[in-house]
Protein backbone atom coordinates (compact mmCIF):
# COMPACT_ATOMS: atom_id res chain seq x y z
CA UNK A 1 0.00 0.00 0.00
CA UNK A 2 1.31 3.30 -0.97
CA UNK A 3 1.79 5.58 2.61
CA UNK A 4 0.31 8.86 2.33
CA UNK A 5 -1.21 11.91 4.38
CA UNK A 6 -4.55 12.87 3.03
CA UNK A 7 -4.48 15.92 6.36
CA UNK A 8 26.40 7.54 -8.74
CA UNK A 9 27.25 7.35 -5.13
CA UNK A 10 29.47 10.68 -4.40
CA UNK A 11 30.38 12.42 -1.13
CA UNK A 12 32.14 16.41 -1.11
CA UNK A 13 32.98 17.44 2.16
CA UNK A 14 30.67 20.44 1.51
CA UNK A 15 28.75 22.03 -0.77
CA UNK A 16 27.85 25.52 -1.28
CA UNK A 17 27.54 27.06 -4.71
CA UNK A 18 27.11 30.30 -6.24
CA UNK A 19 23.58 31.50 -7.72
CA UNK A 20 23.71 31.35 -11.59
CA UNK A 21 24.55 35.11 -12.70
CA UNK A 22 23.41 34.47 -16.25
CA UNK A 23 20.08 32.80 -14.29
CA UNK A 24 16.46 33.49 -16.54
CA UNK A 25 14.68 36.09 -15.25
CA UNK A 26 11.60 34.07 -15.60
CA UNK A 27 13.51 31.17 -13.68
CA UNK A 28 11.86 29.17 -10.87
CA UNK A 29 14.39 30.05 -7.77
CA UNK A 30 15.09 27.69 -5.04
CA UNK A 31 17.57 27.56 -2.53
CA UNK A 32 18.39 23.71 -0.96
CA UNK A 33 19.35 24.14 2.93
CA UNK A 34 20.74 20.80 4.49
CA UNK A 35 23.50 18.50 4.83
CA UNK A 36 25.32 15.01 3.12
CA UNK A 37 21.55 14.17 2.63
CA UNK A 38 21.45 16.58 0.16
CA UNK A 39 24.70 17.52 -1.68
CA UNK A 40 25.27 13.72 -1.88
CA UNK A 41 24.12 12.53 -5.88
CA UNK A 42 23.70 16.68 -6.22
CA UNK A 43 20.11 16.04 -5.37
CA UNK A 44 19.33 20.08 -6.73
CA UNK A 45 20.79 19.04 -9.84
CA UNK A 46 18.57 16.26 -10.25
CA UNK A 47 15.45 18.61 -9.40
CA UNK A 48 16.83 20.97 -11.54
CA UNK A 49 17.00 18.59 -14.95
CA UNK A 50 14.01 16.78 -14.05
CA UNK A 51 12.35 20.39 -14.37
CA UNK A 52 14.08 21.18 -17.51
CA UNK A 53 13.02 18.18 -18.77
CA UNK A 54 9.34 19.33 -18.24
CA UNK A 55 10.68 22.43 -20.31
CA UNK A 56 10.85 24.76 -16.50
CA UNK A 57 13.77 26.87 -16.00
CA UNK A 58 15.47 26.36 -12.47
CA UNK A 59 17.94 28.19 -11.04
CA UNK A 60 19.65 26.52 -7.89
CA UNK A 61 21.67 27.34 -4.63
CA UNK A 62 22.56 24.65 -2.35
CA UNK A 63 24.18 25.47 1.01
CA UNK A 64 25.02 21.77 2.64
CA UNK A 65 27.72 21.13 5.42
CA UNK A 66 28.23 17.59 6.80
CA UNK A 67 26.37 16.43 9.81
CA UNK A 68 24.04 20.18 9.90
CA UNK A 69 21.07 21.13 11.34
CA UNK A 70 18.81 23.69 11.58
CA UNK A 71 19.90 25.16 14.37
CA UNK A 72 24.07 25.11 12.61
CA UNK A 73 22.36 26.56 9.83
CA UNK A 74 20.98 28.99 11.78
CA UNK A 75 23.59 29.94 14.14
CA UNK A 76 26.19 29.65 11.05
CA UNK A 77 24.46 32.72 9.71
CA UNK A 78 24.83 32.08 5.65
CA UNK A 79 21.80 29.98 5.04
CA UNK A 80 19.91 33.33 6.11
CA UNK A 81 22.00 35.51 4.85
CA UNK A 82 21.70 33.82 1.24
CA UNK A 83 18.17 33.88 2.00
CA UNK A 84 17.75 37.82 3.02
CA UNK A 85 19.79 38.74 -0.23
CA UNK A 86 18.28 37.30 -2.58
CA UNK A 87 14.13 36.42 -3.50
CA UNK A 88 13.52 32.39 -3.63
CA UNK A 89 10.48 30.91 -5.10
CA UNK A 90 10.91 27.69 -3.01
CA UNK A 91 13.37 27.48 0.31
CA UNK A 92 14.35 23.57 1.28
CA UNK A 93 14.96 22.49 4.25
CA UNK A 94 16.74 19.00 5.42
CA UNK A 95 18.39 18.11 8.33
CA UNK A 96 19.16 14.47 10.07
CA UNK A 97 16.24 12.28 10.52
CA UNK A 98 14.94 13.81 13.62
CA UNK A 99 13.01 10.65 14.93
CA UNK A 100 14.54 11.13 19.18
CA UNK A 101 12.21 13.84 21.04
CA UNK A 102 14.92 16.33 21.69
CA UNK A 103 15.54 16.23 17.55
CA UNK A 104 11.73 16.64 16.79
CA UNK A 105 12.00 19.85 19.50
CA UNK A 106 14.85 21.30 18.02
CA UNK A 107 13.63 20.51 14.12
CA UNK A 108 10.74 22.30 15.14
CA UNK A 109 12.03 25.61 16.42
CA UNK A 110 14.69 26.10 14.15
CA UNK A 111 11.78 25.00 11.34
CA UNK A 112 10.09 28.19 12.64
CA UNK A 113 12.62 30.24 12.52
CA UNK A 114 13.48 29.98 8.97
CA UNK A 115 10.09 30.04 8.65
CA UNK A 116 9.60 33.88 9.90
CA UNK A 117 12.53 34.51 7.30
CA UNK A 118 10.82 32.87 4.40
CA UNK A 119 7.66 34.53 5.37
CA UNK A 120 9.28 38.44 5.07
CA UNK A 121 11.13 37.44 1.90
CA UNK A 122 8.11 35.80 0.17
CA UNK A 123 9.56 32.36 0.00
CA UNK A 124 7.76 29.07 0.19
CA UNK A 125 9.32 26.86 2.85
CA UNK A 126 9.65 23.00 2.18
CA UNK A 127 10.44 20.73 4.90
CA UNK A 128 12.34 18.07 3.22
CA UNK A 129 11.60 14.47 5.02
CA UNK A 130 14.80 12.39 5.02
CA UNK A 131 14.95 8.82 6.28
CA UNK A 132 16.88 7.19 9.05
CA UNK A 133 19.50 4.84 8.83
CA UNK A 134 19.47 1.51 7.66
CA UNK A 135 20.38 -0.19 11.09
CA UNK A 136 17.35 2.26 12.67
CA UNK A 137 14.81 1.84 10.16
CA UNK A 138 12.02 1.32 13.00
CA UNK A 139 12.68 5.32 13.21
CA UNK A 140 11.21 5.83 10.13
CA UNK A 141 7.50 6.41 11.88
CA UNK A 142 9.02 8.48 14.28
CA UNK A 143 10.91 10.95 11.04
CA UNK A 144 8.08 11.00 9.48
CA UNK A 145 5.71 12.49 12.22
CA UNK A 146 8.79 14.90 12.91
CA UNK A 147 8.77 16.78 9.49
CA UNK A 148 5.08 16.14 8.93
CA UNK A 149 4.55 18.13 12.43
CA UNK A 150 6.90 20.58 11.57
CA UNK A 151 5.77 20.92 8.29
CA UNK A 152 2.43 21.79 9.70
CA UNK A 153 3.41 23.93 12.47
CA UNK A 154 5.22 26.30 10.18
CA UNK A 155 2.96 26.56 7.28
CA UNK A 156 5.59 24.96 4.78
CA UNK A 157 5.26 22.23 1.70
CA UNK A 158 6.01 18.49 3.34
CA UNK A 159 7.99 16.95 1.20
CA UNK A 160 7.82 12.91 2.09
CA UNK A 161 10.67 11.32 0.02
CA UNK A 162 11.43 9.16 3.46
CA UNK A 163 7.76 7.75 2.77
CA UNK A 164 8.98 7.41 -0.50
CA UNK A 165 11.53 5.08 -0.02
CA UNK A 166 9.06 2.59 2.09
CA UNK A 167 6.58 2.72 -0.93
CA UNK A 168 9.32 1.64 -3.05
CA UNK A 169 10.65 -0.96 -0.53
CA UNK A 170 6.73 -2.16 -0.58
CA UNK A 171 6.80 -2.67 -4.53
CA UNK A 172 10.48 -4.42 -4.14
CA UNK A 173 12.25 -4.57 -1.06
CA UNK A 174 15.37 -5.63 -3.18
CA UNK A 175 16.07 -1.78 -4.47
CA UNK A 176 19.01 -0.15 -3.36
CA UNK A 177 18.12 3.02 -2.61
CA UNK A 178 21.56 3.42 0.45
CA UNK A 179 24.22 3.66 -0.41
CA UNK A 180 27.51 1.50 0.93
CA UNK A 181 27.58 2.91 4.40
CA UNK A 182 23.42 2.32 4.67
CA UNK A 183 22.62 6.08 5.45
CA UNK A 184 23.32 8.21 2.33
CA UNK A 185 21.55 7.60 -0.46
CA UNK A 186 22.49 5.60 -3.76
CA UNK A 187 21.65 7.69 -6.76
CA UNK A 188 18.27 5.32 -7.20
CA UNK A 189 17.40 6.43 -3.18
CA UNK A 190 18.37 10.42 -4.92
CA UNK A 191 15.99 10.37 -7.83
CA UNK A 192 13.08 9.27 -6.31
CA UNK A 193 13.72 12.16 -3.66
CA UNK A 194 14.24 14.56 -6.36
CA UNK A 195 11.18 13.49 -7.98
CA UNK A 196 8.92 13.35 -4.75
CA UNK A 197 10.50 17.05 -4.19
CA UNK A 198 9.57 18.42 -7.42
CA UNK A 199 5.99 16.88 -7.34
CA UNK A 200 5.30 18.34 -4.50
CA UNK A 201 7.03 21.87 -5.65
CA UNK A 202 4.60 21.49 -8.80
CA UNK A 203 1.85 19.59 -7.54
CA UNK A 204 2.31 16.65 -10.28
CA UNK A 205 -0.22 14.18 -10.61
CA UNK A 206 2.42 12.65 -12.76
CA UNK A 207 6.06 12.49 -14.41
CA UNK A 208 4.89 11.13 -17.28
CA UNK A 209 6.89 13.57 -19.42
CA UNK A 210 10.27 12.46 -17.33
CA UNK A 211 11.40 10.48 -20.42
CA UNK A 212 14.01 8.26 -19.52
CA UNK A 213 16.06 8.50 -23.05
CA UNK A 214 16.37 12.46 -21.85
CA UNK A 215 17.41 11.84 -18.49
CA UNK A 216 21.37 11.93 -17.32
CA UNK A 217 20.91 8.45 -15.72
CA UNK A 218 19.28 6.50 -18.90
CA UNK A 219 22.22 4.34 -18.95
CA UNK A 220 22.37 3.62 -14.65
CA UNK A 221 19.12 2.75 -14.10
CA UNK A 222 16.24 -0.03 -15.60
CA UNK A 223 13.09 1.64 -17.81
CA UNK A 224 11.01 -0.73 -15.58
CA UNK A 225 12.72 0.83 -12.31
CA UNK A 226 12.45 4.46 -13.76
CA UNK A 227 8.97 3.83 -14.48
CA UNK A 228 8.51 2.09 -10.66
CA UNK A 229 10.24 5.43 -9.09
CA UNK A 230 8.17 8.08 -10.92
CA UNK A 231 4.91 6.35 -9.87
CA UNK A 232 5.32 5.71 -6.21
CA UNK A 233 6.78 9.59 -5.92
CA UNK A 234 3.42 11.29 -7.31
CA UNK A 235 1.56 9.03 -5.49
CA UNK A 236 3.63 9.63 -1.88
CA UNK A 237 3.03 13.53 -2.27
CA UNK A 238 -0.04 14.98 -0.62
CA UNK A 239 -2.33 16.06 -2.36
Amino acid sequence: MIRSFALLFFFTASSINAFPKDAPKDSLRILFIGNSLTYTNDLPALVKEIGEVDGKNISCKTIAFPDFSLEDHWKDGKAVDEMEKRKYDFVILQQGPSALPESQALLLTYANKFAAVCKKQDSKMVLFMVWPAKARSADFDGVTASYFNAAQATNALFCPAGMAWLNVWEMNKDIPLYGPDGFHPGLDGSLVSAMTIYATLMKKDNLDFLDLKKCSWKTTISKELHSLLKMVAVNTVPQ
